[in-house]
């Protein structure tokens, strides 16, 4: 308990111990490495996310001066599929925080850059989910290329002019995986991201119930800002 108090005052100080890991103040930690039972690609609505207050403290995806984006990559999550031993010894649904090497920029492929966007979002998804699926960033962030390089990032709703509006039945057939593999997420009627389900080998899998029953998304979704 000490040394965690010594060490959350030299973060807030902008020191650190010599050694001593960014990973190790993302709480709450929760889960091992490796010990999951499947993936979930978040692929973020750019439009909805750059007209957020949260999208106006991101410049290097929102700035004026950049392209605009369709989809981007939020991240890939390490879950937990209800009644596992992973979660019943957990008691979570999914693991975070699990520890281990710092972020590493060089380990991110250059087939990322435009595609999850600045060093902020990687390197908080490495501390709060990479690591709980490898023990170093760099197969992460491989497997993060690898995953967009199959799947894609629907590209015919990405370009200048997107539809103002879409059914979801006609948004999943943008993306190369059965329809039980995704599920949107919405704030209100507009969307906000499309959540796929992959197994471990990163190919699309049917999303198990409690994850589908996240989506509260009406038949019918806005793409505007």
């Amino acid at each position: 308990m000490k040394t965690t108090i010594i060490a959350g005052t030299l973060l807030a100080l902008g020191l650190t111990l010599p050694g001593m890991a960014v990973a190790a103040f993302c709480s709450p930690a929760r889960g091992q490495t490796g010990q999951f039972d499947y993936y979930v690609l978040s692929l973020s609505w750019s439009p909805a996310f750059c007209a957020s207050p949260a999208g106006a403290k991101h410049p290097d995806q929102c700035g004026a001066e950049v392209p605009k984006h369709g989809f981007v990559v939020h991240g890939l999550w390490p879950q937990y599929a209800a009644g596992s031993a992973a979660q019943q010894q957990n008691r979570s649904l999914w693991p975070q925080c699990c520890g281990g090497a710092s972020f590493d920029p060089a380990a991110v492929p250059a087939t990322l850059d435009g595609v999850m966007i600045g060093d902020d979002l990687r390197r908080h998804e490495w501390d709060k989910h990479g690591t709980c699926a490898t023990t170093a960033p760099a197969p992460y962030f491989q497997s993060v290329a690898e995953t967009v390089a199959k799947i894609g990032l629907a590209p015919k709703l990405s370009g200048e002019a997107p539809p103002a509006r879409i059914k979801i039945s006609e948004l999943k057939t943008n993306f190369p995986v059965p329809a039980n593999a995704l599920y949107p997420t919405c704030k209100g009627k507009k969307l906000s991201e499309v959540h796929i389900c992959l197994d471990k080998s990163l190919n699309p899998t049917a999303c198990p119930p409690e994850t589908r029953q996240q989506d509260k998304c009406p038949g019918t979704v806005s793409l505007a800002p």
